[in-house]
């Protein structure tokens, strides 16, 4: 599973606002749970069941945004089963990895442009990072 878990500052609304700004522009749709969770979603399952790895961009990729307090900071989870992209085989499974990746950077870009990022702790295992390491990383994009 991979997680990265961003420690938001300001007014927490807006600091969604951006979050959710920042998954649009990614290509993914939001969708609220009745449970507050959001499910970010893109691409298409029929093509990525019937393509498998060839659907190429149009793999469909669902990640999800958990919220939680810690001390007196909202934080928003960001989460990518383990194996996710699987219909796809090993590509699918890399190109999902490599969409998070994608995705965490955006929202860590967009977060700090807007002031709204206090930290963001990667407890991950996410191309280009150590599998399974959990650091702290500084709000720097």
């Amino acid at each position: 599973m991979a997680t990265v878990d961003y420690f938001l500052s300001g007014d927490p609304e807006v600091a969604k606002q951006h979050l959710h700004a920042a998954l649009q522009e990614q290509g993914f749709t939001v969708t609220t749970r009745p449970t507050g969770q959001w499910a970010a979603e893109r691409g298409s399952k029929q093509k990525t069941f019937w393509l498998g790895a060839f659907a190429g961009k149009a793999q469909h990729l669902v990640f999800t945004v958990d919220f939680m307090v810690h001390g007196d900071q909202l934080v928003a989870r960001i989460d990518r089963p383990t194996g996710h992209g699987a219909m796809a085989g090993a590509v699918g499974v890399a190109r999902s990895n490599k969409a998070f990746g994608e995705v965490d950077q955006a929202i860590g870009t967009r977060l700090t442009q807007q002031g709204s990022l206090a930290n963001v702790v990667d407890s991950c295992a996410v191309a280009g990072r150590r599998s399974g390491a959990s650091s702290p990383r500084s709000a720097t994009w």
